[in-house]
C-alpha cells in the first residue's frame, strides 16, 4: 500500500510542477523539479514487451540499474504517447500489464527512481497480450463500432507514419533483375499443375517437389531448408446428397465440406446416413431452439458469409492509410462479401465447439447430418472449402450452391428423406516448409513468405503468391552480395489449409535462430488476380478489374511508411492499406502466425476474388499483365528496407 501511495504523490507531484512533461514523449530530462538529476540514476536500458507471449498480459522487463530504489512503467497506445503510468513504485526490473486488451498494441517505457529523483524515460517498447486468428462471425455493426471507436488512435498512428515516410531511404534499385510477368507465370503454372495440393496428398508433393527445386536453382541447394509437418491427411473419395423426390431418391447437386464425416474413431472410411430432412433457416441457436428434437434428422441451413463495407470503411478512416484506386471504381456503397468467411460456421483454432455453429448447434442436438446453403456466395458453385482448421468432425456435411436454395429448402420443409455421403479415408501424413536463405552482410533479416497449398488448382490461392516468392528471390539473388544490407529468407509453407499448422510450426522452430533477428515479413496471397462478378444467371464473369486487394500492416511506422510510399509510386488497382487489427486482431493469412509467435512486423498483401476456395479458381483467373508491376512493388519494399537503418 505505501508504494502505490508514494507513486500517487510523486505522480501528482511531477504532474503539478510540470504538467506537459508527460502530455506527449515522457521528456522527463527537461522537467524542472528543483533539483538536477544525479548521473547515478541511469536510463533503464534494454526494455522489452512482451509480444503476444501471454494470453491476458503483457509482461515489461529491463535491466537492472545500479543504485535505484525503484521503477515506474507507462504505456501508451501508440509510440508518439501520450505515456500515462501504469504501475506503483516497484522494487525489481519486471511487470505484468494485466489490463492490456487482446487485440491492441501498446508501448512501454521505463523510468529508474533514487528516492525523489529519477532517470529519463528508456527507449519505448511496443508489446500485445496473446492475438488470434478472427473467427469471422463479427457482424458489420460490430466491425464499424470497432472501426469508429478506434478512428482517433487510427489517426495519431497515420500522422506518425506520415513523417517517418519523410525520412525514408531510396530504395535499392534492382529492377533490371526482376523476371518478366510471362517468367513469373511460368512459375505459376509449374505449381498448379495438378488438380490441387492439399497438405500429405502426391499432389501437394509434386508441387513441393518443384519450389524445392526451382529455390535450388535458383539460391543454390545448400541454401535451402526442407521440414516436415506431421498431420492428419483428409481425403474424400465419394460423395453424394440423395433428395427423395415423388417417392424417388434422386441425387442433388452438393460438394462435400472438408474434415467431415471421416474420423479416426468409429468412421475411418466414412459412410453414409439417412434421415428426414428439416429446414433450420440461416441455423441460429434461436432457430434451434424452434425446431424441438432433431435426434437422427439431416438438417438444412443457410451458411452466411459476412460483409466488408469497402466505402465506409474508407469514409470512417479517410482512406486508411493510404487507397488506390487508379479506375476509381470504389465508391461510398462499395462493398465485398468475405466468401472466405462463413460467420455462423466459423474456423475453430482451439479444441472448443464454437456454441454459436450451425454446425455444433446440428451435432450437439444429435442431427445425422447437415446440408449447408452458400447463401449470397457469387455463383452457381458449391465446391466451397472450409472452414480448414484441422479439425475432424464426425458428422458429415454437405455444401449446396445458392442457386438451389429454393429447391432444397422446399425438399426440407416438406421433410422429404434424405442420404449424405462422404467416404474416403483418414491417415497420419506430412507436409513439408520450404526455406530458401540469401545471407546479407548482416544478420538482419527480411521474410518474403507465402503458403503453397491449395483446395484446388489455386492459382491464384496460391499460385501467385509462390510465384512470386520465387520471382523476388530471383531478383535479390542477383545482387551482389556485398550490396545486400540484409539477410532473406523466402518461404512457402504447408498447412494452411489446416488452421496455418505450417507456418506456425516453423514459427515455433525457429524463433530463436532464423527468425530471431526478423525485421519484417512481407507475406504474398492471392495476388494478380482477376475480378469475377456473377452475371445473375450463376456465371461468374471477368469485370475488366482486378479483385479488390489489402495490404495488411501492423503498427510500426517503418513498414506503413515503406507500403503506403510503395502504393503512391505503383498506383495498383483496387488496393486498400489498412490497419491489420480491422477485421480482428490479427489479418487472415500466413502473415498473422509469424506475427502471433515471434512478433515480427508485417506488410501482408493479400487479394479478395470471390472464387477463393473453389474450384473455379484456374491459370485463367491470373492477370499476367499485373504480375511484373507488382513484383516490382513488392522489390521496392524489400529494397527499402535493405536501405533502412533500424537502429534510428
Amino acid at each position: 500500500m505505501k508504494k502505490v501511495v508514494w507513486h500517487i504523490v510523486m505522480t501528482l507531484f511531477v504532474l503539478s510542477v510540470s504538467p506537459s512533461a508527460f502530455a506527449s514523449d515522457l521528456n522527463m530530462e527537461s522537467m524542472p523539479l528543483g533539483f538536477e538529476l544525479p548521473s547515478q540514476v541511469e536510463t533503464p536500458a534494454n526494455v522489452v514487451a512482451s509480444p503476444g507471449r501471454f494470453e491476458n498480459m503483457v509482461r515489461i522487463q529491463w535491466d537492472s540499474v545500479e543504485n535505484a530504489t525503484g521503477y515506474s512503467v507507462f504505456r501508451a497506445r501508440n509510440m508518439a504517447g501520450p505515456y500515462v503510468p501504469i504501475s506503483p513504485v516497484l522494487k525489481s526490473p519486471t511487470f505484468d500489464d494485466q489490463r492490456s486488451e487482446i487485440g491492441k498494441y501498446y508501448w512501454y517505457k521505463v523510468i529508474a527512481w533514487r528516492h525523489i529523483f529519477f532517470s529519463k524515460a528508456s527507449s519505448p517498447a511496443e508489446g500485445w497480450a496473446a492475438l488470434f486468428m478472427p473467427s469471422g462471425d463479427e457482424s458489420a455493426v460490430e466491425l464499424l463500432t470497432r472501426v469508429i471507436i478506434d478512428i482517433p488512435h487510427f489517426m495519431r498512428i497515420k500522422e506518425a507514419a506520415s513523417k517517418v515516410e519523410e525520412t525514408l531511404p531510396e530504395a535499392m534499385d534492382v529492377e533490371s533483375f526482376i523476371p518478366t510477368g510471362d517468367e513469373i507465370f511460368s512459375y505459376v503454372e509449374n505449381v498448379c499443375r495438378t488438380e490441387h495440393r492439399r497438405i500429405g496428398s502426391p499432389e501437394a508433393q509434386i508441387a513441393e517437389d518443384y519450389i524445392i527445386e526451382e529455390m535450388g536453382s535458383i539460391l543454390g541447394e545448400d541454401n535451402i531448408l526442407v521440414e516436415e509437418v506431421p498431420c492428419d491427411v483428409y481425403k474424400a473419395d465419394h460423395w453424394k446428397l440423395e433428395v427423395e423426390q415423388d417417392g424417388v431418391m434422386e441425387e442433388f447437386p452438393a460438394f462435400y465440406t472438408v474434415n467431415t464425416g471421416i474420423v479416426y474413431d468409429g468412421k475411418p472410411a466414412g459412410g453414409s446416413v439417412s434421415g428426414e430432412m428439416i429446414w433450420a433457416g440461416e441455423g441460429t441457436p434461436e432457430e434451434f431452439d424452434k425446431l424441438g428434437d432433431i435426434e437422427g434428422k439431416i438438417v438444412v441451413a443457410q451458411c452466411t458469409f459476412p460483409q466488408f463495407p469497402v466505402g465506409l470503411v474508407q469514409l470512417l478512416y479517410s482512406d486508411g492509410y493510404y487507397t488506390s484506386d487508379p479506375t476509381n471504381s470504389f465508391n461510398l456503397f462499395t462493398t465485398q462479401d468475405l466468401t472466405f468467411v462463413r460467420s455462423n460456421f466459423p474456423a475453430e483454432y482451439t479444441e472448443e465447439n464454437n456454441p454459436e455453429s450451425v454446425y455444433w448447434l446440428a451435432s450437439e442436438r444429435g442431427a445425422a447430418g447437415l446440408v449447408l446453403v452458400l447463401k449470397d456466395h457469387p455463383f452457381d458453385i458449391n465446391t466451397h472449402w472450409g472452414p480448414y482448421a484441422g479439425k475432424m468432425k464426425a458428422m458429415p456435411c454437405m455444401y449446396v450452391s445458392n442457386y438451389k436454395n429454393d429447391d432444397i429448402k422446399a425438399a426440407a420443409e416438406r421433410g422429404a428423406k434424405a442420404t449424405v455421403t462422404i467416404q474416403g479415408d483418414l491417415k497420419p501424413g506430412v507436409g513439408r516448409n520450404i526455406c530458401g536463405i540469401l545471407p546479407g552482410k548482416s544478420e538482419e533479416t527480411i521474410i518474403i513468405s507465402t503458403h503453397h497449398d491449395s483446395a484446388f488448382k489455386g492459382a491464384t490461392e496460391d499460385g501467385t503468391g509462390v510465384g512470386m516468392v520465387l520471382a523476388m528471390a530471383k531478383t535479390w539473388s542477383q545482387v551482389p552480395p556485398d550490396q545486400r544490407e540484409k539477410t532473406l529468407l523466402f518461404v512457402t509453407t504447408t498447412g494452411h489449409f489446416y488452421g496455418g499448422k505450417g507456418s506456425r510450426a516453423f514459427a515455433h522452430e525457429h524463433a530463436g535462430d532464423l527468425l530471431k533477428n526478423a525485421i519484417l515479413d512481407i507475406n504474398l496471397e492471392h495476388l494478380a488476380a482477376r475480378n469475377y462478378v456473377d452475371d445473375g444467371k450463376g456465371n461468374g464473369v471477368f469485370d475488366g478489374e482486378q479483385a479488390l486487394s489489402i495490404v495488411f500492416v501492423n503498427e510500426d511506422y517503418r513498414a506503413i511508411a515503406t507500403a503506403s510510399r510503395m502504393m503512391k509510386e505503383n498506383q495498383p488497382e483496387r488496393t486498400l492499406l489498412i490497419p491489420s487489427t480491422l477485421l480482428g486482431p490479427v489479418p487472415p493469412g500466413e502473415a498473422g502466425h509469424y506475427h502471433m509467435y515471434t512478433g515480427v512486423d508485417f506488410i501482408h498483401w493479400i487479394g479478395q476474388p470471390y472464387y477463393l476456395l473453389t474450384s473455379d479458381d484456374t491459370l485463367d483467373k491470373v492477370d499476367v499483365s499485373q504480375l511484373y508491376p507488382l513484383a516490382k512493388s513488392v522489390s521496392g519494399m524489400i529494397g527499402t528496407y535493405m536501405n533502412l537503418d533500424m537502429d534510428q
